[in-house]
């Protein structure tokens, strides 16, 4: 990541976390710096031959760059070999970022048996959901939990939400802040379901960096999309403009699913022609989630934009996920060197032999 994204990222992460629900401290501002007691790094990654994972590689398989110096590597945890058992010591968290501004996201798209049958049965112990939501506010449902009951009364709460705005970039970094701050010796993921139509003019160079700063690759889940496309076209199943528009804060991007704030286009008999209007906007809705889906591969990552979504196609998602979480690969490090002020350094994890397979992820900022 550019470095002159370091001062506006501190400053934006620095901003308080509207954390309802679920009572908690005050989380002290760190902004960037990623601290732990013994200055700790993970790099999460991937290897994979073809489409199948590698599994079993040790750190004599990787070599790790910080800044382009080759670092002494700590240790390796990742899949075993088949027919060997996982002794793996870093915990993983699977983060539930949900929109619920508007309705965005459809109650019953994802439902605790999908979770339970697609995640918790089958995953190692140490594999725990998070469950957060946003609209114009960020709150935080639950922390790090397998507890059915406290699962269930998240989502619940979640799909009981409704709010206008929708800061989808601000809700990113709050919600990998917030994370962060329980300890960095976590391996994380972050599942965001929305449109990724952002209601604020905020970069979206920022929450690409706080996620590759904090090491939690972004996996965006794309609602709505092919309502946009119908709605463009002027197809069928479009949807229709209704009055609960998301307002437009600071001068920031229209709310792309309801725009009847605007004043519309008039014709020669002083009627509205939304036709003109519907093109235009439709395009920048599509430019806005073409950007959101880009937070996967620009955090290590991957989106899913799919025609449907429905509790069958979220099923599949959850159990792509998990196979990630599964499969996953995490390189620790001890920066050989601190800096008295504190400044970024970009972490590079490589294959030391192509011939293992193909890497994937393995780079992110760190401070120190």
């Amino acid at each position: 990541m550019r470095r002159f994204l370091l001062l506006p990222l501190v400053a934006l992460l620095a901003l308080p976390v509207g954390l309802g629900q679920e009572p908690s401290p005050e989380v002290e501002d760190t902004g960037l710096i990623i601290t732990t007691e013994s200055n700790l790094v993970l790099v999460p990654l991937h290897v994979y031959r073809k489409k199948s994972s590698v599994n079993g590689l040790g750190t004599e398989a990787f070599e790790l760059f910080e800044d382009g110096q080759p670092q002494r590597i700590a240790f390796v945890e990742g899949p075993a070999q088949e027919g060997e058992e996982s002794s793996r010591t870093v915990p993983t968290e699977i983060i539930f970022l949900i929109d619920f501004s508007y309705s965005v996201m459809t109650p019953g798209l994802l439902d605790l048996t999908t979770i339970r049958s697609t995640m918790l049965e089958g995953l190692r112990e140490d594999v725990m959901i998070s469950v957060y939501g946003f609209a114009a506010n960020l709150k935080r449902f639950t922390g790090p939990t397998r507890d059915l009951q406290r699962l269930q009364r998240a989502l619940d709460q979640t799909f009981e939400s409704e709010a206008g705005g929708s800061r989808v970039y601000e809700a990113i970094m709050q919600t990998a802040r917030d994370a962060s701050s329980r300890g960095s010796n976590v391996s994380r993921m972050m599942v965001v379901f929305s449109d990724g139509l952002s209601t604020t003019n905020l970069s979206p160079d920022l929450p690409v960096g706080a996620a590759n700063a904090f090491g939690i690759p972004i996996y965006p889940v794309i609602l709505g999309h092919e309502r946009i496309r119908r709605r463009a076209a002027g197809l069928p199943g479009g949807g229709q403009l209704n009055p609960g528009a998301r307002m437009n804060e600071g001068g920031g991007q229209p709310n792309p699913a309801n725009d009847t704030q605007r004043v519309p286009i008039l014709g020669p008999n002083r009627n509205p022609v939304p036709a003109l209007n519907r093109q235009s906007n439709s395009n920048h809705q599509e430019n806005l989630m073409r950007i959101f889906a880009e937070f996967g591969p620009r955090t290590g990552g991957r989106s899913y934009d799919l025609p449907v979504l429905n509790n069958m196609v979220i099923r599949k998602i959850l159990g792509s996920l998990s196979q990630l979480a599964e499969t996953e690969y995490v390189v620790g490090y001890y920066p050989s060197q601190v800096d008295e002020q504190k400044t970024p350094h970009m972490v590079e994890v490589r294959l030391s032999e192509s011939v293992r397979g193909t890497l994937y992820g393995g780079r992110r900022m760190v401070v120190h």
